[in-house]
């Protein structure tokens, strides 16, 4: 279902504008900073491409290059850190203005620091819009309404995150490993 409707009603194309997909490994290609974020949306504004790039926060980086939105990215962007490949691919999915987003593994080259403000740039600035995220790191999911925890290929458990933690021992696991530094004996 997107928007109440069943999706095999949608044509294809609509189907697929409602959509965008971040990688952990997004295609940058040779060109400038605003057209690789173009890509999302042919005839975006200049005000379009600032906003998500606030909400991505990759505007800070990009107004520390000398030529801003016109800095020259090589391909495949190796002249960016994986951090700023990542959240400019954010911007340029959210640049689609889409109905559902699905962030596999997207923010793993970011600090915590920068997930946390990406995350809160999403409640803030797209309430709406389903996200599907796939992570590893529980800060990634803990603002999800439910989180399907998977044991070798297999749906172990399908809950919010916190009752996750009071019940599934595989999500416990996690958990206080990555939050609490160690498994808890509890």
């Amino acid at each position: 279902m997107l928007a109440g409707r069943d999706v095999r009603d949608y044509e294809i194309k609509t189907l697929r504008d409602s959509v965008a997909v971040v990688l952990q490994k997004n295609v940058l290609f040779s060109g400038t900073i605003e057209e690789n974020l173009k890509w999302g949306k042919k005839d975006a504004t200049l005000e379009e491409i600032e906003k998500v790039c606030a909400i991505a926060c990759c505007s800070e980086f990009i107004s520390k290059f000398k030529d801003g939105y016109d800095t020259y990215i090589d391909q495949g962007g190796t002249n960016l850190s994986g951090g700023q490949k990542q959240r400019l691919c954010i911007a340029r999915a959210l640049l689609k203005s889409p109905k559902i987003i699905i962030l596999d593994d997207s923010t793993s080259a970011v600090d915590t620091k920068t997930e946390a403000m990406i995350r809160q740039s999403f409640r803030q600035f797209i309430p709406k819009v389903t996200k599907i995220i796939i992570a590893q790191r529980i800060s990634s999911i803990e603002d999800c309404d439910r989180v399907l925890v998977l044991d070798n290929g297999e749906i172990s458990d399908f809950d919010t995150p916190q009752n996750l933690l009071k019940h599934n021992q595989i999500y416990q696991e996690i958990y206080y490993s990555q939050v609490k530094g160690s498994v808890s004996d509890e």
